[in-house]
C-alpha cells in the first residue's frame, strides 16, 4: 500500500511541476496539464506489474515430462495417408505375438515351430511382422489372429 501511495504522489508532482516549467517557455499551462494528464493515464492503464516476483520469467520446468498415453503414441504411430505402421506399433504388436505363442511353447524364430504357429494364428501371419513396411491391414490381420487364438490352460505340476 506505501508503494502506492508513494507512486501517486510521484505522478501527481510530476503532472503539476511539468506543466508549470513548460509554462514557463511560453506553452500554456492548461494545455501542457492535460497533455501531461494523458500520458499518466495512458501509463496507468498500459503499465506492467514489476513488484511481483511470483510471476517470474522463465516458468520453472515442470517436474514430470508431460508425455501422451501410449495408446496415443501407438495410434499416431501409423501413418494415416499411407497406411504404413511404424516401428514402435510394428514392435509392440511382434511382442505381443510372441507371448501369446510362447504360451503354446512355440518360438517364431525357430524353423522347426513354423508349421505348428502357421496351423495355429494362420497362415502367413508369423510373416506379415518382418515385411519391410507393414501396413495398417496387417496389423489388424495378427490381431485378429490373436484373437482367435484358442486359450490353453497353464500346465500345472504335479
Amino acid at each position: 500500500m506505501r508503494k502506492r501511495a508513494v507512486v501517486i504522489g510521484l505522478a501527481a508532482l510530476l503532472v503539476v511541476s511539468v506543466p508549470l516549467l513548460l509554462s514557463m517557455f511560453g506553452v500554456p499551462f492548461d494545455f501542457a496539464l492535460s497533455w501531461a494528464l494523458i500520458v499518466v493515464v495512458l501509463i496507468t492503464v498500459t503499465r506492467q506489474a514489476f513488484t511481483d516476483e511470483s510471476a517470474s520469467w522463465p516458468p520453472p520446468p515442470p517436474s514430470q515430462p508431460v508425455r501422451g498415453s501410449e495408446v496415443a503414441r501407438l495410434a499416431w504411430s501409423i501413418n494415416s495417408r499411407t497406411g504404413i505402421a511404424g516401428h514402435a506399433v510394428v514392435r509392440r504388436i511382434d511382442r505381443v505375438l510372441r507371448r501369446r505363442l510362447a504360451r503354446w511353447g512355440l518360438d517364431p524364430d525357430d524353423p522347426d515351430h513354423h508349421d505348428g504357429i502357421d496351423l495355429l494364428v494362420g497362415e502367413d501371419v508369423r510373416t506379415l511382422l518382418l515385411r519391410r513396411e507393414v501396413r495398417r491391414t496387417d496389423i489388424e490381420r495378427v490381431l485378429d489372429a490373436l484373437d482367435h487364438l484358442p486359450t490353453r490352460p497353464q500346465e500345472t505340476n504335479r
